[in-house]
């Protein structure tokens, strides 16, 4: 198996829209409102947006944001999405994608990339602490 990454395009929509799916099964997805934000961060200057083809076919997507931190005194890469398709984890694309992604923040300045992740995602963790993830705090949500 042949692994490439690259940045995203608007053409590549309908597959992102398909892994981020399979990110969030349970919850009831507004594709035209993906379509916007999936859009703006074609758009932004402090959004990257990478994703990994297989065999010439899209398999995972990555999106981080470089962020100013006043507590990095600096800015920190903050990895807002990582997926990989079902059928392809455990085949080093999810590794790669943060080797790309670790290599942008690195020359955008940043001195640490973070992500977060659902408590439910046990397998993830495991996966991210395997890469040198360190649990750092606690990500409080609430609606407005």
């Amino acid at each position: 198996m042949t692994i490439t990454y690259r940045n995203c395009y608007m053409d590549d929509f309908e597959h992102i829209l398909g892994l981020v799916e399979q990110l969030w099964p349970d919850k009831q997805l507004s594709r035209n409102e993906i379509r916007k934000v999936y859009a703006r961060g074609l758009e932004s200057l402090n959004d990257y947006l990478i994703c990994a083809e297989a065999d010439g076919e899209i398999a995972g997507f990555g999106c981080m944001v470089v962020k100013n931190s006043f507590w990095q005194e600096s800015y920190v890469g903050y990895i807002t999405t990582l997926v990989v398709d079902e059928e392809q984890r455990n085949t080093g694309i999810g590794k790669g994608l943060i080797s790309m992604l670790s290599k942008i923040a690195k020359d955008e300045g940043c001195k640490r990339i973070e992500l977060d992740s659902g408590f439910h995602r046990e397998q993830a963790h495991l996966f991210y602490e395997h890469l040198g993830f360190h649990k750092r705090a606690y990500l409080f949500s609430k609606e407005i």
